[in-house]
């Protein structure tokens, strides 16, 4: 039996913005009968540790709440990026202006694998903000897993 397919959603402390894209990813993937299936990791992890209360952000647990999306427990911890784990999969970081110096300056080898979303963190975007543009950027991800699944249109 082959793989599902793999996306990897990063940001910087797997906490906040790769987390709910991975949870929102897998729950609609799931729901549609898909077998592609997304993890999260963050670029700098452990920098940012202590930062972050807890082992996933207020703000992802209200928004997946409100979607009606169960979130296991406890909660895992925030994981590293790490490129020899995550070889093979489609890699995805949240934000542009943040990750793309990032991914470069700690990542070089997989700088070109790498798309690039349009999310910040709260410091520059609202979480309703983030929320909407990570849900609108999510189905749109989903939507090509979808159009591959079903196939050609016949005629």
């Amino acid at each position: 039996m082959n793989q599902p397919e793999q996306i990897l959603f990063i940001c910087t402390a797997n906490y906040y913005r790769s987390r709910f894209s991975e949870m929102y990813f897998n729950h609609l993937a799931g729901a549609r009968g898909l077998s592609v299936r997304a993890d999260s990791a963050g670029l700098e992890m452990a920098k940012w540790r202590s930062y972050n209360p807890g082992e996933l952000s207020v703000h992802t647990v209200k928004a997946l709440g409100e979607l009606g999306i169960v979130i296991e427990r406890p909660y895992r911890v925030p994981r590293q990026f790490d490129p020899a784990v995550h070889a093979g999969m489609r890699l995805i970081a949240l934000s542009e202006s943040e990750h793309r110096p990032m991914v470069a300056r700690l990542f070089p080898q997989v700088l070109e694998q790498v798309e690039f979303w349009q999310v910040e963190d709260v410091e520059w975007e609202t979480p309703e903000q983030a929320i909407a543009l990570m849900q609108a950027s999510v189905e749109r991800c989903l939507q090509d897993y979808q159009t591959k699944a079903d196939g050609p249109a016949s005629t």
